[in-house]
């Protein structure tokens, strides 16, 4: 029997929104697939390039190829042309020259770098052309325009003024046709820039199933490898640390928690680092553009970044609480699914149904509340979107009737603007993410940095020889919790091949004894000789393959009756089996059965009663052939048809082995060698059984309480 349990410790998360330390950690158990995460990240970028890159390839189809927004100055000289470009080497120009004649042609908001004084004379001088659109230098062209001014700037282009050519439509002077061939040019240039961005739509698409493909296959291995080190981490603790941790929180650690950072990394953290990627790109390209308007449109990030904070801090109180009732959910779950039977026994449905009933209502509020603010920051969010892109309406609308940007600029910014609030939005869906991974994080790497139980696996090959069996215990004190002892100042000495039985009232310490022998708890004073030697100079592993032990509660894993008396040792064969069924009286039970010793055995063996439980128990440990054989309390409430089975099967396992008998039947134990009599921590008698009704002790007040 265990004792000390103080209460399960509680599930605290104190982790930060982003800790460096344990995301090294993590990082460990991706460097193996540091190819895939790479590959993974440079899709990443080529995504955020490529979502940037399409406003900005619209700009160009808009001014360059669209709306006119491009004049045209014509110089009679090349000295002329070179000297307007360096007094204004500012605005941007593209040369032409063609017959002696000399062309600049610029975008129409860069005339504002020019005087009202210096455009006023070439107006006068009839040497500037507004709002022109460029076309091919074809004879039919010239042929179609001879009543409108036309500019050869090239072998290749022509000049004319946009308002010229639809006049021209508008009169009837050209159909709907002939000004499709005139503009022939520009519609193709939108054309293939259509092709461009379907391109890029496409290669997304690629992008998009590579990054997903890569870094959920790395996250997936990952968290494999995780999950294996976790489990194994957890099956070498010692049984003090199980005392204190429930098993639904411990699945918890090794399911829900490892998902989480599995969830981090396939859809939170890469993302997360494409968000930014994303956003840093907005910010500088709409600079780029026009830094006075993105300034003016930026307004209102301060808000934004202090609603941000505000959600930040409130999720995370929330979070917390969240996480905990979890917890606790799956901590009630898992302990009242394993007592169902004794729920049901005493008519408890009503009363636990009430205690999960609470806790999940507690769970539902929390989650509630995390809802809501949920849906108060999205909306916020999206108004302060609405508010932007208001503020970028009423600015850069009269920016553009000031002719300082073009109306491609103005639809790249409103495009980016909208482009800038998707990543905030999504940032709080991944901030949740992160949290739940770094909180899991905590846990996980908590619960790794317990020290396991040190099985002394160095010691295994100088103590590699069989058991004589010989168990001496001196001086011995053992404590679960500080200085509460449940064993005090214990000796005694088992010779190789004795009979011994522990007795006592319940809470006297004889389970203790046991677990000791077993190394399943540490002691605090004294010691314990195995075959002469100090128990802690062998391995834990020798000790407890030369010890077998059958328990009141037999333990049954769920697959087949052979897999739970080999469990998974190659070495028995199914002769040995077979011999040892019959040996241990098991064997026909088991011929009794469909699958015989293929049966299935459901968890922990519900579908077997008590007494075939624990001759399958028999047989398990028969089969590793122990040197040392103890039984805990198993015949307590076994029938007397599987009892006498039990007592041969019983007898022949004790047959030429050291051998300790726990029972609260004294009829069971009064063939052994000798009786020590256990009181409160204590050893108050020993001798064999008619020496201690001789003594007429607390052995033979027990003795006559079960016979009167």
């Amino acid at each position: 029997m265990r004792h000390g349990a103080t209460g399960f410790n509680e599930d605290d998360i104190k982790a930060k929104i982003y800790d460096g330390q344990m995301m090294k950690k993590l990082i460990k158990y991706l460097l193996p697939y540091k190819f895939y995460v790479v590959i993974s990240f440079i899709m990443l970028i080529l995504i955020a390039a490529s979502e940037l890159a399409i406003p900005a390839i619209t700009k160009i189809a808009i001014d360059e190829h669209i709306t006119s927004n491009k004049d045209l100055i014509e110089f009679n000289s090349k000295n002329e042309q070179q000297h307007f470009i360096e007094k204004y080497n500012k605005a941007k120009f593209k040369e032409y020259d063609y017959n002696d004649k000399y062309f600049l042609l610029i975008p129409d908001n860069k005339l504002n770098f020019l005087t009202k004084e210096e455009k006023s004379q070439l107006i006068e001088e009839d040497i500037l052309f507004t709002k022109v659109t460029l076309i091919n230098n074809k004879a039919e062209n010239l042929e179609l325009l001879q009543n409108i001014t036309v500019k050869t700037i090239s072998a290749d282009f022509l000049a004319v003024g946009s308002a010229d050519l639809f006049r021209l439509k508008k009169e009837g002077a050209l159909d709907k046709e002939q000004l499709r061939g005139i503009q022939n040019y520009n519609i193709n240039k939108v054309k293939t820039i259509g092709i461009i961005l379907f391109s890029i739509i496409v290669a997304q698409f690629f992008f998009y199933y590579l990054q997903i493909f890569m870094i959920n296959f790395a996250s997936q291995h990952a968290m494999y490898d995780l999950r294996r080190d976790v489990f194994a981490h957890v099956s070498k603790m010692p049984l003090s640390f199980f005392d204190k941790n429930p098993i639904g929180r411990l699945v918890t650690r090794v399911t829900n928690d490892v998902r989480t950072l599995d969830e981090m990394f396939s859809n939170g953290l890469i993302q997360l680092i494409q968000e930014f990627f994303v956003l840093g790109g907005i910010i500088i390209i709409m600079l780029i553009f026009n830094w006075k308007l993105a300034l003016i449109t930026f307004s209102v990030l301060p808000v934004v970044y202090i609603l941000f904070r505000i959600f930040m801090k409130k999720s995370r109180i929330i979070y917390r609480d969240v996480r905990k009732k979890v917890a606790k959910i799956n901590s009630t779950l898992a302990e009242s699914i394993s007592g169902i039977k004794i729920i049901q026994l005493f008519n408890q449905e009503e009363r636990k149904k009430r205690e999960f009933f609470k806790i999940n209502n507690e769970y539902y509020e929390r989650s509630l509340s995390q809802m809501k603010l949920f849906a108060f920051f999205r909306p916020l969010i999206n108004s302060m979107r609405r508010v932007a892109v208001a503020i970028l309406l009423w600015y850069g609308g009269s920016m553009i009737l000031d002719n300082v940007i073009t109306l491609g600029v103005f639809i790249a910014f409103i495009s980016y603007m909208d482009r800038f609030f998707e990543p905030i939005n999504r940032l709080s869906e991944k901030f949740n993410i992160l949290q739940a991974a770094m909180a899991g994080t905590e846990r996980i790497f908590d619960l790794m940095n317990d020290k396991p139980e040190d099985f002394r696996i160095e010691n295994h090959q100088k103590n590699g020889e069989t058991f004589r069996g010989e168990i001496e215990f001196k001086n011995l004190w053992l404590a679960y919790n500080d200085d509460d002892y449940v064993l005090k100042d214990i000796s005694f000495k088992i010779k190789p091949g004795e009979k011994v039985a522990l007795v006592g009232h319940t809470g006297s310490g004889k389970t203790s004894i046991i677990n000791l022998i077993a190394g399943m708890y540490p002691f605090q004073k004294g010691n314990i000789l195995i075959d002469g030697k100090d128990q802690k100079t062998f391995s834990l592993e020798e000790i407890r393959n030369n010890i077998g032990i059958v328990q009141q509660d037999v333990f049954l894993f769920s697959g087949t009756i052979k897999d739970n008396i080999v469990l998974n040792n190659k070495d028995i064969s199914d002769e040995d089996i077979e011999q040892v069924a019959k040996y241990v009286n098991v064997h026909k039970f088991i011929d009794s059965l469909p699958g015989k010793f293929m049966e299935p055995v459901m968890e922990r063996g519900s579908t077997l009663s008590v007494g075939q439980r624990q001759l399958i128990a028999f047989a398990r440990v028969l089969a590793y052939d122990p040197t040392i054989f103890v039984l805990d309390e198993a015949t307590a409430n076994i029938d007397t048809e599987t009892e006498i089975l039990i007592q041969d099967a019983l007898k022949k396992l004790m047959e030429n082995r050291t051998s300790i008998i726990i029972a609260h039947r004294l009829s069971t134990i009064q063939h052994v060698d000798r009786i020590i009599v256990m009181h409160k921590g204590r050893i108050v008698e020993e001798g064999n059984h008619q020496e201690l009704l001789a003594k007429e002790g607390l052995y033979y007040d027990l003795y006559r309480l079960q016979y009167k």
